[in-house]
């Protein structure tokens, strides 16, 4: 029988925040006598990028084809740690223990069809004259994105747009649009509740329905031969009314969104970055170009306390943030010793995936998706009623679960805040 490696960690699921250590150990059994230079345990966070692009060029009067390949490197962290020796390995059971401190800085793992973040445990086996005998362990890592720790994320994103259809002399009455999101920043598995108050103006052009998507956008960045960058799209949910909105009317129309499991918006400006945003477009009609906004979106780690549905149970699900003046608090992994973690689920895919052809067939691990917190059961959020009387206002106030960084952005008053986002009222 061949040599088997399992790894257990500390946890039941390996899935880790940057800053954390990943604790374990890995059980190696040999079942024969090997000859080793070494067996040592790696362990390797990078990114990588790479793509082909077709190019067409005429010279003398000949067509030549050729295929140019992009690519792309960037190594987060590389350590490794010898356990064995050179010499002979008996067989038997071999148990080695791993402590592993992940930087704060470490982005959040991901699989795009153009290159993927990966984190990967490894046991090598260096044999003598021989193939060395790999085994490996994914991981997820998450770089913590806790959205309470930026407070402008607590105003409604507000979009207004006038459309007029035509010019001298066939003009017509204008189309004025107000689109609200309630806040600037969710969790997976939140939904989003938006208002859209149309009123047309025109006197001869009913618009003939909207259409609502969250969008979320790949950035991949080559350095060879040259720098270049490549996006892909990804529509995470779509909704669509299909009524019309006659001429000379008013209209309301709400909807929601729903957030699958995806990885949080990026923080580092790296190789990979991922951004989400709303785009809404009014179709006006077979006579007119339709109106398209387009409106930015943070995912984060840990959603708003505001956006509970019962902001009294809020504590029970948002982890405890240090008391701390640095901004860098918003890095620092979180706590949920006091609280009910989230569920993990696995990344919603969305068509081709990475493979990396550098790893050999033997030790690919490009069926590994990462995990990402899902906060279904959090809240169903929309713009936050008034409170019905100073009690309840004291009693969200008072819930202790973190500390706002201490800056001249900062809100000098919970109330203010949500007076601030309540002004629109899309819940009414």
């Amino acid at each position: 029988m061949p040599s088997t490696c399992v790894f257990e960690f500390d946890r039941r699921e390996p899935i880790y925040y940057s800053g954390e250590t990943i604790n374990g150990r890995a059980i190696l059994t040999t079942t024969s006598r090997k000859s080793v230079n070494e067996i040592y345990i790696h362990f390797e966070g990078e990114a990588k990028v790479r793509w082909s692009e077709q190019k067409t060029s005429r010279a003398n009067g000949m067509t030549e084809n050729r295929k140019d390949s992009f690519r792309g490197k960037e190594t987060y962290l590389d350590t490794r740690t010898n356990v064995f020796g050179s010499g002979e390995l008996a067989a038997g059971r071999y148990t080695y223990t791993f402590c592993i401190p992940l930087p704060l800085g470490c982005p959040s793992s991901v699989v795009g069809k153009y290159g993927k973040i990966s984190y990967e445990i490894s046991v090598v086996i260096d044999r003598q004259w021989r193939f060395n005998n790999i085994f490996k362990q994914p991981l997820t890592v998450l770089q913590t994105y806790n959205l309470n720790m930026s407070p402008q994320l607590l105003m409604p994103l507000v979009h207004e747009d006038v459309k007029h259809f035509c010019c001298w002399p066939c003009t017509s009455g204008p189309v004025f649009s107000t689109f609200t999101v309630p806040f600037g920043g969710y969790a997976p598995g939140q939904k989003i509740q938006y208002i859209l108050k149309i009123d047309n103006q025109s006197s001869g052009n009913d618009l003939s329905g909207i259409e609502v998507c969250l969008k979320q956008r790949y950035k991949f960045h080559a350095q060879h031969p040259y720098h270049k960058t490549r996006e892909t799209e990804n529509i995470l949910h779509r909704s669509s009314v299909e009524e019309r909105v006659l001429r000379l009317s008013k209209r309301i129309i709400e909807g929601t969104l729903h957030i699958p499991s995806v990885p949080p918006s990026s923080r580092n400006n790296g190789i990979i970055t991922v951004d989400y945003c709303v785009i809404l477009t009014i179709k006006m009609g077979d006579c007119a170009v339709n109106t398209n906004f387009n409106i930015p979106l943070v995912i984060g780690t840990i959603p708003l306390i505001q956006s509970a549905e019962n902001p009294r149970r809020a504590a029970e699900w948002i982890p405890e943030t240090p008391d701390t003046p640095s901004d860098g608090a918003a890095d620092l992994p979180p706590s949920y010793d006091n609280c009910i973690p989230p569920p993990f689920e696995e990344a919603t895919r969305f068509g081709e995936h990475f493979i990396d052809i550098d790893v050999d067939d033997h030790n690919r691990t490009d069926d590994f998706v990462p995990r990402y917190p899902m906060y279904t059961n959090f809240a169903q959020p929309s713009a936050p009623p008034p409170p019905e009387d100073n009690g309840d206002v004291s009693l969200i106030n008072s819930i202790p679960v973190l500390s706002l960084p201490h800056s001249a952005t900062a809100a000098s008053n919970p109330r203010n805040s949500n007076e601030n986002t309540t002004t629109y009222g899309w819940n009414t």
